[in-house]
């Protein structure tokens, strides 16, 4: 990702922002469909909120 334009990784940054933001939104879900979260969901939540880490260093790696 170091030889990206200027536009290149702000489409690219504009892409994983949407991304995080739809990981957020699952989370948001799993929690909202109930108060006491099973094992199973929070697993399902490690996992989400793991790929959301992933995400967010793809970010960080645009502007090094």
């Amino acid at each position: 990702m170091q030889n990206l334009s200027t536009e290149q990784k702000a489409t690219e940054y504009n892409k994983l922002l949407h991304q995080y933001q739809r990981l957020q939104e699952e989370v948001r879900l799993i929690k909202a469909q109930n108060i006491d979260v099973s094992d199973r969901d929070q697993m399902r939540i490690n996992e989400i909120e793991n790929r959301m880490k992933f995400v967010y260093n793809q970010t960080e790696r645009l502007y090094r």
